[in-house]
């Protein structure tokens, strides 16, 4: 599991009980569902228990969010590992999740946010689920072991968001999905949910090439994946929003972000399409 925290002492140690309380409790059905995401479900000798490796990459705090970290780590008795990176300064969420993943270890990556903000015990078994599905087809993926990403999705809950969204974001969600067709890709619905399931392999080949260090980064991680053949499914999953949220700053703030990550977007395609930024594939 890959968690970006920045300035989140408050909201990490709750994520991270309810976390690994689940991935605890849950252990035997999720060894079933890994085993099954990765194609092993047949062939397994080894009948242990999945272990799980969580990343917390501190993005630059400047509150107690490292020593938060280092604590609980120090109390954890489950036999999972806590690790934890610090950056020396803010490099922005895209940044922080590409570091982590390529010090990850796993034979799946799971990108999540700090908040909790996705329901793990929903979202999970359904993207293994979905992995599974998409390993068994095969699709035009003809990798070994194949290249996979399974993205959360809160399109389903569009509607009923409206009700509580002002106008503005109402109209910033709106105009940020029309630009996301456009300029990056028609295919995903929902390109910035922060729950995202990655094969070692995509994990790699994606972040390896990722340029974008801040909100948009998720939109790049898309035309990476069709410029290099990587299979990318789409899963509703339950989300909820969390007091606390970075971009809780006020119009304006939103505004400005909204405008940053179009300037991203613009940037990426305009990138790509000059061949100025170069693919590697691994």
């Amino acid at each position: 599991l890959i968690i970006p925290a920045y300035n989140e002492e408050d909201r990490l140690p709750i994520m991270l009980d309810e976390t690994l309380g689940y991935l605890d409790k849950d252990r035997h059905n999720l060894t079933q569902l890994f085993e099954a995401a990765i194609g092993h479900s047949h062939q397994r000798r080894n009948k242990s228990l999945i272990k799980y490796e969580l990343i917390i990459v501190d993005d630059g705090s400047s509150d107690n969010t490292c020593n938060v970290v280092r604590t609980y780590a120090a109390t954890l008795t489950s036999g999972d590992t806590i690790k934890l990176i610090s950056m020396h300064q803010n490099v922005g969420k895209g940044g922080a999740v590409k570091t982590g993943m390529l010090r990850s270890l796993g034979q799946l990556c799971l990108m999540i946010d700090a908040d909790g903000a996705t329901d793990i015990t929903d979202g999970l078994p359904k993207l293994l689920k979905e992995m599974h599905t998409m390993n068994s087809r095969g699709g035009n993926n003809t990798t070994l072991p194949p290249k996979l990403a399974v993205f959360g999705s809160r399109a389903h809950l569009e509607k009923e968001s409206k009700a509580s969204r002002s106008k503005v974001r109402t109209f910033l969600m709106h105009s940020f999905h029309f630009f996301v067709k456009a300029l990056c890709s028609p295919k995903i619905k929902d390109t910035q949910c922060g729950f995202k399931l990655f094969t070692r392999g995509a994990a790699i080949s994606l972040f390896t090439n990722l340029h974008l260090r801040r909100w948009a980064f998720d939109t790049e991680l898309v035309v990476i994946a069709e410029k290099l053949n990587i299979c990318v499914s789409e899963v509703g999953v339950i989300w909820q929003e969390i007091d606390g949220s970075k971009l809780d700053g006020g119009k304006l703030s939103l505004a400005l972000v909204s405008l940053g990550m179009l300037r991203d977007m613009l940037c990426v395609r305009a990138c790509y399409f000059f061949n100025a930024w170069k693919l590697q594939s691994r």
